[in-house]
């Protein structure tokens, strides 16, 4: 079991640095980019972390439920831009 628990912590250590390229392409191109872009890099990591960083640390009980309503909303959130980009690009009628 403890081989199980090596990866699945290799994974999320995998995430977490996953979003922090995700934050740090976002603040690179946020001048450039359109702000559903950068909104999409910035909701993604921050879904990312919340999910992941209380899998490697131990946070409080009572902020799990906090945690939790940041995750999803953030996933939520870049659902809306994951679609809004989609109808922009494919210059679908709405």
């Amino acid at each position: 079991m403890d081989f199980v628990k090596n990866h699945r912590d290799k994974l999320a250590y995998f995430f977490i640095a996953f979003a922090v390229y995700l934050l740090l392409r976002a603040f690179a191109i946020m001048h450039v980019a359109p702000v559903t872009n950068v909104l999409l890099y910035v909701s993604v990591a921050i879904s990312l972390l919340a999910s992941n960083v209380p899998k490697v640390i131990d946070i409080p009980l009572h902020s799990v439920y906090a945690v939790r309503r940041v995750e999803v909303f953030t996933f939520g959130l870049a659902v809306v831009c994951f679609i809004v980009l989609c109808v922009r690009y494919l210059h679908l009628p709405i």
